[in-house]
């Protein structure tokens, strides 16, 4: 997509552009069908959730690459150049504030969103009438996906300090939304909730809560940003 036509007038009300329509389109959609994916695991249709998660991480990795065109997957937010024509006041301590609280909720739910498919692939059985449930074990800390979370690690450190020209400030925080918060959350996760099955509930109830949060902040920080002012 060329940034002609990312930068082009949008189809949805305010001084939006075709990019940023695109990119909120997508973040309620994806939000909208972990949503509902949500729902069905909760009347016990396990197999139409388990189609339907994969559907929602089809669309959210289609929101992401269109949020990594047209704000960097960010960054151009963590500069001050998104072009906020607000008072200073609304935007340090209205509009900042609710950014902030979005790249949480995206980092959050987004986390949580991979870690239940690899969970639910393994605590996922079918019972003797063929309906789709879940088993409980003691979940043992998989080495491959530490030393693969090591691996990213050392991938974002050289891609921040050797091609990014962010400064320090941002560039930690970056790296607290890239690894440090999801490896928390993942040490929290196995502390807290060893049994397979509890978890996958517990960490389905955080991912309705936390996609719930992420629509709220996805469509204030676009009202603010093109509709508002």
């Amino acid at each position: 997509m060329t940034q002609e036509l990312i930068n082009s007038p949008g189809f949805l009300p305010g001084h939006s552009t075709l990019g940023s329509d695109v990119s909120y389109f997508f973040a309620i959609t994806f939000a909208s069908l972990f949503l509902y994916s949500g729902s069905l695991a909760s009347k016990g249709m396990g197999r139409k959730h388990h189609y339907m998660m994969l559907v929602s991480m089809v669309a959210m990795m289609l929101y992401f690459a269109f949020y990594y065109e047209v704000r960097k997957l960010g960054v151009i937010s963590l500069v001050d150049q998104l072009g906020f024509r607000g008072p200073q006041f609304v935007y340090r301590y209205i509009f900042h504030p609710i950014l902030f609280a979005h790249f949480i909720a995206v980092t959050v739910s987004t986390f949580l969103a991979v870690y239940m498919i690899g969970n639910g692939f393994r605590t996922a059985v079918y019972d003797e009438n063929r309906i789709m449930t879940l088993k409980s074990f003691d979940v043992v800390r998989s080495k491959v996906l530490w030393l693969a979370g090591f691996l990213w690690l050392g991938f974002l450190l050289w891609l921040l300090f050797s091609l990014s020209k962010l400064g320090v400030w941002h560039k930690l925080l970056l790296l607290s939304l890239g690894y440090f918060i999801p490896a928390g959350v993942a040490l929290l996760i196995g502390k807290t909730l060893p049994d397979s099955g509890r978890r996958h509930r517990m960490l389905g109830k955080a991912c309705l809560y936390s996609f719930a949060f992420l629509l709220v902040t996805s469509t204030l920080v676009y009202f603010l940003l093109y509709i508002a002012f």
